[in-house]
């Protein structure tokens, strides 16, 4: 199986010095509880919906927060839509990472991979199996 296979796609992709209100507003428009932080060149992170709330949060006990940029998460590693999912899943494992951002040829985000899309794949177990050598719990 393939991350083409599993990913989600339509993930919204916003710039750093996005507001928080149209962070909000695109991921009710892409239906995915998070959105990619891209400048144009460089994908920064992603920022999930208890980041912006956080970060409002600090913004008003009057921390100096501009856009999503400022509460961006790194947890995350790249992959592309032809990465077998078991060895996405080993790197995530590896990384330490939650989620993946599937990107293209220019590096721009297309998908994401986040523990819900794993665990939907056709047989979990197998993932299970892969990354414990055989084990299992």
């Amino acid at each position: 199986m393939w991350v083409r296979d599993v990913m989600a796609r339509g993930v919204a992709v916003v710039r750093p010095e996005t507001s928080f209100r149209e962070a909000v507003a695109r991921m009710r428009q892409s239906r995915c509880p998070l959105v990619v932080v891209w400048d144009g060149q460089d994908i920064h992170g992603l920022v999930t919906m208890r980041a912006l709330v956080l970060g409002a949060e600090a913004w008003a006990q009057g921390y100096p927060i501009h856009g999503v940029g400022d509460v961006v998460s790194h947890d995350f590693i790249l992959t592309h839509e032809g990465e077998a999912v078991v060895e996405l899943a080993r790197r995530l494992v590896h990384a330490g990472a939650r989620r993946a951002i599937v990107v293209d040829g220019d590096i721009r985000a297309v998908g994401i991979v986040s523990p819900l899309e794993l665990a939907r794949a056709d047989s979990p177990e197998m993932y299970v199996s892969e990354l414990t050598g055989g084990t299992t719990p």
